[in-house]
């Protein structure tokens, strides 16, 4: 990935963190607890950092890697309930194993030539 489309998705990370944080502190209203908008700041920290530093790849992808995974395996334990459970375990193949893949190797897997545009 180029220099310049790092530093927009950084910056846009940061942008989404700073408005998740500024929501979570004024708590009246929301959807959800303010943690959970704490949370969500921090990963867009970690997208962010992830992004300017190469070198914190091996702490900061297996981060990312872990939280979507266990998004995906909650998603399809709570679909059991709900009724959309043949789309949670579509996800969780699609998006959540390889996410899983990536927080145990520390790397994106490497399936064709094309898995090479993810480096």
């Amino acid at each position: 990935m180029s220099a310049g489309s790092r530093i927009i998705i950084a910056a846009i990370s940061m942008v989404c963190a700073a408005g998740f944080f500024m929501t979570a502190l004024d708590s009246s209203g929301l959807p959800a607890d303010p943690h959970t908008f704490y949370g969500l700041a921090a990963v867009c920290v970690i997208i962010a950092i992830a992004c300017l530093s190469p070198k914190s790849h091996p702490i900061t992808l297996r981060m990312l890697g872990t939280i979507i995974f266990c998004g995906y395996m909650g998603y399809v334990g709570d679909s059991i309930h709900n009724g959309n459970f043949g789309q949670a375990l579509l996800g969780l193949v699609f998006c959540g194993l390889p996410a899983g893949y990536l927080a145990i190797k520390g790397n994106y897997p490497t399936w064709d030539n094309l898995s090479q545009n993810f480096h």
